[in-house]
């Protein structure tokens, strides 16, 4: 393996034996496997461990593991502790991308204070099955089809082209310890899902599938060449100018046979993926504004306009009834039910369908804003609220309100409006479900 190891590194030019790298070690058998190859092939490496405190003392053993690892090895060692949780719930993003970021956005720090060149990281083939297979669930267009990249700015992957049991035959070859993370086997995670059910019986049925996948990858990157070139071309005509803001010819676009797919790719970039409804609103009343976490979308009379989101406390989404769900400001997911249940919770919130208006509006709170409480007589002013529940500043800043007709519905995470609620007179429930 050592030998394939680095052949592969020469034959993509990954990086050279001059370059400093920052192997991103958790403890687990592909990044000891990635450490050990590196080492032994006399590439310069300096070791950076995560240690984002979601495994009580397992999270300590892995850290304590890799510490001794290094010092085996005669290694540098940073390693960083995170508070993942109180991250995530900050910024009102999952455990799993909340570890991404704070991963990441550290390992880059310590590349600079290193000067070191590249990251590597130790992702490999199967790592890249689950995840073509999480896009194709989840959705994210051809872009999610082209399966992970060898090498990507700083960030390497030398394991790319090894399946997993390659790279723990090599580790008990070469009688070296790893920790298992318990965390990968609990099935409520979807890559635990995929690894568990899915690809076993996709290699029942094809044995060979790893090598039938990576052949299939390396079509479907020479088809999205052409796809782009294609796209590009096309593209030159709607496009009216990038000087400032982004802003395109929506006759054009409107009538082009390929409408949907050009909005797809042109938009993409700016982070926006409701394209039906930003089609849709092409031929109604102009000025509708779509929002993306960096960009917003205007819909004017003859062009559409995207340019960079400056002032976030001026967005007013708009949500339509059939609206499954939202990625901005917040994660977000809506339906409509004849299960009438009340939901004791601050992620979810039900409410009565019929005294609702739509479209619903997602909005910042400010000053003077008031609700009628649940469970409480009379109306009182968000501030009031704010103080009553010892909010943070930070957390008043990120707070979100849903209204339907300027009413407010739920001061959304906190606490739902007595107007909107289920009684029993209900015949419908409208249900708002924070993700």
């Amino acid at each position: 393996m050592k030998n394939r190891f680095s052949e592969n590194i020469k034959k993509n030019n990954l990086f050279s034996k001059e370059d400093k790298l920052i192997v991103a070690i958790s403890g687990g058998a592909d990044s000891v496997a990635l450490a050990i190859l590196l080492n032994d092939c006399n590439f310069p490496i300096v070791f950076a461990h995560c240690n984002f405190n979601l495994r009580e003392d397992e999270s300590d053993a892995d850290e304590d593991f890799v510490r001794k690892l290094a010092k085996k090895m005669d290694l540098e060692c940073y390693v960083e502790s995170f508070e993942t949780e109180k991250f995530a719930e900050e910024n009102k993003i999952s455990i799993q991308m909340a570890a991404r970021e704070l991963r990441y956005s550290w390992l880059e720090k310590i590349r600079t204070k290193t000067d070191s060149k590249y990251i590597a990281v130790a992702h490999h083939k199967d790592d890249d099955i689950e995840t073509y297979f999480i896009n194709l669930i989840r959705g994210s267009g051809i872009r999610g089809f082209l399966g992970m990249k060898d090498k990507k700015n700083t960030i390497i992957r030398p394991l790319l082209n090894f399946e997993k049991n390659e790279i723990e035959s090599y580790l008990r070859f070469k009688n070296q310890k790893f920790r298992t993370d318990s965390s990968n086997i609990d099935t409520k995670y979807l890559r635990n899902n995929i690894r568990k059910h899915i690809v076993p019986i996709i290699k029942d049925i094809n044995p060979s599938f790893s090598n039938t996948f990576s052949n299939e990858l390396e079509y479907m990157n020479d088809v999205f060449k052409v796809f782009q070139k294609v796209i590009k071309a096309e593209m030159k005509d709607i496009v009216l100018s990038t000087d400032v803001d982004i802003i395109l010819d929506k006759n054009k676009l409107i009538f082009s046979d390929n409408k949907k797919i050009l909005l797809r790719e042109l938009i993409f970039p700016f982070g926006f993926s409701q394209t039906e409804q930003i089609l849709n609103s092409c031929n109604d009343i102009s000025g509708k504004i779509f929002y993306s976490k960096s960009c917003k979308l205007l819909i004017d009379r003859d062009k559409i306009i995207i340019s960079e989101l400056k002032n976030t406390e001026e967005i007013c989404l708009e949500i339509s009834d059939n609206l499954p769900e939202i990625n901005f400001p917040i994660n977000m997911r809506f339906d409509i039910s004849e299960e009438l249940s009340y939901y004791k919770s601050e992620k979810k919130a039900t409410f009565d369908l019929d005294r609702i208006k739509f479209p619903i509006q997602i909005r910042r709170w400010k000053e003077g804003d008031y609700f009628h409480p649940i469970g409480m007589n009379g109306k009182k002013k968000l501030s009031d609220f704010f103080i009553d529940e010892k909010l943070s500043r930070f957390e008043k800043e990120k707070c979100c309100i849903m209204c339907s007709d300027e009413k407010i519905m739920w001061i959304i995470g906190h606490r739902m409006d007595d107007r909107f609620k289920i009684t029993n007179k209900t015949k419908k429930a409208y249900i708002a479900e924070l993700f």
